[in-house]
């Protein structure tokens, strides 16, 4: 188990890759029920929930201005390089358009805590800046959308509520309490967490795709800027977030999660809503996002623990002390 686990946390971004394109190609894919890839990063969030060190979160109480900043960043880097990209690009498809922005306004990605984890940021930063994406993002979106053509979008506050509950707070509580109720589990919980976190991104990848394979093949001469337009969508608010927190004189691992924060979106909820309320068409930009999100995200943790020599499931408390001594 060690061996496998290793080897796909550390091939993690070629093997999304792999998948996609595996999944476009073939004609065969996995029909599920739409709610099987909510599921899937349910339970991501549940292996970090049981290796996170859950005392750590009492801690935010004085990282108010930490909590602050990272949610600006991510409600106008994010926010406006989306809607720009949008406007730009895409103004003459308008489910495309929509897509695009509703890639940039919905809460934080699930996998954003478990990339912080992995790098070894402060993983409370995100959980709780992730709590108040759920309040923005039903807000933001429908006004970021108003002057797309012959497009409504309508996403209601207890929609996404509700599926940020089902997907982020119940499965991490779950995850907590099984901790609590097993304190030995956080030792020996390493390979599984790596893992059962690993193959389920990578299922999820393949469920996504498959599901929007009709509609990403129909336009194939789109798609080569559909991909570059969201590389820039999710690369541009990460690295602009964490040199400016830097800049700020943030501390390493805050900045870290502030990175994956603002930069990573829960596209894979934005592909399930672009389904639900707009049309296969507007699921491509999620799926293309969802697919890069996760290969650059799992890049950048990956690097982070090689610079700082961590473990990949070392608690947070140990992390802020390497972190510390180790990290300028």
């Amino acid at each position: 188990m060690n061996m496998l686990s290793g080897f796909l946390s550390r091939r993690l971004p070629l093997l999304i890759l792999f998948i996609a394109t595996l999944t476009c190609l073939s004609p065969f894919h996995l029909n599920t029920a739409s709610w099987v890839p909510s599921l899937l990063l349910g339970i991501v969030i549940f292996f970090t929930g049981i290796s996170m060190d859950v005392g750590a979160i009492k801690g935010m109480k004085s990282k108010k201005r930490e909590l602050l900043i990272a949610s600006l960043l991510k409600w106008t880097l994010t926010v406006f390089t989306s809607i720009g990209i949008a406007y730009l690009f895409f103004s003459s498809h308008s489910e495309l358009a929509a897509g695009i922005i509703l890639a940039g306004t919905v809460p934080s990605a699930t996998a954003a805590t478990l990339y912080t984890f992995l790098a070894g940021g402060n993983t409370s930063l995100v959980i709780a800046a992730s709590l108040i994406d759920v309040v923005i993002s039903p807000i933001v979106t429908p006004l970021s959308m108003l002057g797309l053509s012959n497009t409504f979008v309508s996403i209601s506050f207890f929609d996404l509520l509700k599926s940020f509950l089902f997907i982020v707070v119940f499965p991490l509580s779950a995850g907590i309490l099984f901790q609590r109720t097993f304190p030995q589990s956080i030792v020996y919980s390493k390979s599984v967490t790596k893992l059962g976190s690993s193959m389920a991104l990578l299922l999820n990848v393949h469920i996504i795709v498959g599901s929007g394979r009709e509609a990403i093949l129909e336009d194939l001469a789109l798609l080569l800027i559909i991909c570059v337009a969201v590389f820039f969508q999710v690369v541009f608010p990460m690295l602009a977030s964490y040199f400016i927190v830097k800049k700020l004189s943030i501390h390493e691992v805050d900045a870290r999660a502030t990175l994956f924060q603002v930069g990573l979106c829960n596209t894979a909820l934005a592909a399930i809503l672009a389904f639900e309320f707009i049309g296969e068409f507007a699921a491509i930009a999620p799926i293309i996002n969802m697919i890069i999100n996760l290969s650059v995200g799992s890049w950048i943790s990956n690097y982070f623990a090689r610079k700082n020599n961590l473990p990949y499931t070392v608690n947070l408390g140990t992390v802020k002390k390497k972190s510390e001594n180790q990290v300028s």
